[in-house]
């Protein structure tokens, strides 16, 4: 199943029914799990781990040295990990992590299409979708089912949301809000998901609840506070998981904010 033209460092490790294809090249410190498929001209260096059913298409690059210009020495690299059963498409780069984080991370089941970059140290969950042209800059952080739409470019150290949607073209440069739709240049939060919601067999009651969290979070109401109202609708919202995700995420997991269609900024991280 390796083709006579692949270049195989003796250091790899490569499970069971691997296929490599033509021209490609894996090199030291690269662990291929079963069944994984090289299809041609694919670059991976180590240290990489790839998992199981994984396919990756021609003139993808895995594990190169990432371009943060402070590590750029042999030692300087944390790796790249990534799940099974993902679609790596063409011309796909993703970048060994730096020590400033455990490594490039990409979970399982994900979806990286045409063109799209995964700088180091990003680290991405499960059932992600990234559609062509995505910029992925340093340490973005990429929740579960997130859609992240074509030449969409995102600023480092952001935070995708889980079950979230980012609109073609947008440039993201605050944090998108878990369960959320946003759209524009810079992306804005505009409303909650309630299609992907819906799909994901999230109920109506838990929709109400997760949009009464974002209206709370950006009211306009003189002689309030982002906190004051958030409290207040936490009492609310108690018995739903998603809303009560919606706010650990605004209170503990969201770094750089996020901004509505007004253009205000609420974070209480």
């Amino acid at each position: 199943m390796i083709h006579s033209t692949a270049i195989i460092s003796p250091n790899a490790v490569i499970g069971k029914d691997v296929e490599i294809g033509p021209y490609c090249i894996v090199g030291d410190k690269v662990k291929l799990g079963d069944r994984v498929v090289l299809k041609s001209n694919v670059v991976v260096e180590g240290p990489c781990e790839i998992g199981e059913d994984t396919i990756v298409y021609p003139f993808a690059a895995i594990g190169i040295k990432g371009q943060d210009l402070k590590f750029q020495t042999d030692d300087s690299v944390t790796g790249v990990k990534i799940g099974k059963k993902n679609r790596i498409r063409e011309y796909v780069t993703i970048h060994q992590g730096t020590p400033a984080s455990k490594g490039t991370v990409v979970g399982d089941n994900c979806q990286i299409m045409v063109n799209a970059h995964v700088a180091h140290d990003c680290v991405l969950g499960n059932g992600i979708i990234l559609s062509n042209l995505v910029q992925l800059a340093g340490h973005v952080e990429v929740e579960d089912f997130a859609i992240i739409s074509g030449m969409v470019a995102v600023h480092q150290f952001c935070r995708i949301g889980k079950y979230s949607i980012v609109g073609g073209v947008s440039g993201v440069t605050n944090d998108v809000l878990p369960y959320s739709i946003s759209d524009g240049r810079p992306a804005v939060y505009k409303t909650i998901n309630r299609v992907g919601l819906t799909r994901h067999g999230v109920s109506t009651e838990d929709m109400h609840a997760i949009y009464s969290v974002y209206q709370a979070l950006f009211d306009k109401t003189e002689g309030t506070t982002a906190a004051d109202r958030l409290k207040e609708v936490k009492k609310k919202v108690k018995n739903s998981p998603y809303a009560m995700d919606a706010l650990d995420f605004i209170e503990n997991r969201s770094k750089r904010g996020a901004s509505d269609s007004s253009k205000r900024t609420a974070h209480e991280g």
